[in-house]
């Protein structure tokens, strides 16, 4: 009989669920019926990433790897279907778009909160103590591409869009209302109902995805929607600019002022949440996003933000098809290749103030992420909504300059890569299309 004592058994059991039990096995003695190289085992799985340890290595690219059909052949389209018009004008600040037919569906919400251009003399600037009201530049046009190219290459649904036509200094849809309109007062009855609309828009898409997906229960007991709510953001990361190289925050990308990673945001913390190895070991069913994909049969947390299937590894590896970027645009962290933000974040090599032991900033998820996480959302509870009801996964991207300002062929391609990426994910959790 072979004797096992407690650390080495659990060692091999992380060794088998990751499907490196053969690997780890082969470096081990067994002599007399006795496991004698603890130290060997510990040696082996000490050099490897939490994503190692616990994933697979295989990457399932192959849900999203299908020919690109012709639009004329196609029949799908996005239309406009509501809006949100200022009083007593023709502006559009608030619009959701989708399907002609919630039959022809995707399960799939995209929120584009800080990509608008309008600045209504009609609304006061926000102001206040820490306010931001700055653009997310091109982010609006990168959700519009990702979304006509899922209809392009698949033809099989059309995702729902919901956009914030207005500029973040009038307007910020990704904060709670009282600094989503902070210092405003003209036009404050007008920003504040924009602020609703956006947020009963992306509620109304996600139930128009659940009359057509439907719902499940987890193994934890967790009721969701097999759908997926995506925030799309840009950052710069740094105080570059168009005359100077960056001397603070995150290094420039060699081709433009502006950090190069994309950061995927699920709501935890690069210190400590995702310094936890494995992420399912986290306490509580609610920390971070994903709370109902992360128990669904075959997938675990640590798998779905950063195994070689997560949102990030799957762009990861398509990043070759976006022509004229160089080797760290767009990579993004967490995910298989760069499991943790915060060792980017605290290397000297990728962030200025590193050198000083200082640390560079990661977006881990904001206001929309969190409370569209659930079906339940009472707008009218200040500060912040109340959140009950079946869960909706969520993920927040934050885009680099170098892929948002890199022109339109950039742009184009990179909405490709995030299209294919996005089925695979997608049909990975949910199956295929109904």
């Amino acid at each position: 009989m072979i004797k096992l004592n407690s650390a080495v058994t659990c060692l091999l059991l992380s060794a088998l669920t990751s499907g490196n039990f053969f690997k780890i096995v082969s470096a081990v003695n067994i002599r007399g019926g006795a496991i004698d190289n603890h130290s060997e085992v510990v040696r082996q799985l000490s050099s490897q990433t939490c994503p190692e340890q616990y994933c697979t290595s295989t990457r399932k690219l192959e849900e999203a790897l299908v020919p690109r059909r012709d639009q004329s052949q196609c029949g799908l389209a996005m239309v406009s279907l509501a809006n949100y018009t200022a009083p007593g004008t023709t502006d559009i600040l608030i619009e959701l778009k989708g399907p002609l037919s919630s039959a022809d569906a995707l399960d799939l919400v995209i929120a584009a909160p800080h990509g608008g251009a309008l600045k209504p003399s009609y609304i006061d600037n926000r102001s206040g103590s820490g306010i931001t009201t700055s653009k997310d530049s091109y982010t609006l046009e990168v959700s519009e591409l990702l979304a006509q190219s899922l209809i392009d290459t698949y033809c099989a649904g059309v995702p729902y869009l919901v956009i914030n036509h207005l500029h973040r200094s009038k307007l910020d849809a990704n904060r709670d209302i009282a600094e989503a309109t902070s210092g405003i007062v003209n036009g404050k009855a007008t920003a504040d109902e924009a602020w609703n609309k956006f947020h009963t828009f992306i509620n109304d898409a996600q139930g128009f995805v659940r009359d057509k997906f439907g719902t499940s229960t987890n193994e934890s007991g967790v009721t969701g929607v097999k759908g997926l709510f995506f925030d799309m953001h840009g950052y710069i990361g740094n105080n570059g600019k168009s005359y100077a190289s960056a001397t603070t925050g995150w290094k420039d990308d060699v081709n433009i002022h502006g950090a190069p990673f994309t950061q995927w945001g699920y709501r935890l913390s690069d210190d400590p949440s995702l310094l936890t190895c494995p992420l399912d070991s986290l306490g509580g069913s609610t920390i971070g996003s994903l709370t109902y994909a992360r128990n669904l049969p075959n997938h675990s947390y640590e798998c779905l933000v950063r195994g070689p299937d997560s949102m990030g590894s799957r762009v990861n590896a398509l990043l070759s098809n976006v022509a004229g970027i160089s080797d760290l645009c767009g990579q993004g962290t967490p995910s298989f290749e760069y499991p943790s933000p915060n060792a980017l974040a605290t290397d000297t090599t990728h962030c200025h103030d590193a050198a000083g032991g200082g640390e560079c900033h990661y977006y881990s998820g904001g206001f929309d992420v969190k409370i569209h996480e659930r079906m339940d959302v009472d707008l009218a509870v200040l500060p912040e909504p109340t959140l009950s009801g079946e869960h909706f996964n969520a993920l927040q991207a934050e885009l680099p300059r170098c892929i948002r300002f890199g022109g339109n062929t950039i742009r184009s391609e990179f909405a490709d890569v995030l299209a294919q990426a996005t089925m695979g994910f997608l049909r990975d959790l949910n199956g295929p299309m109904p």
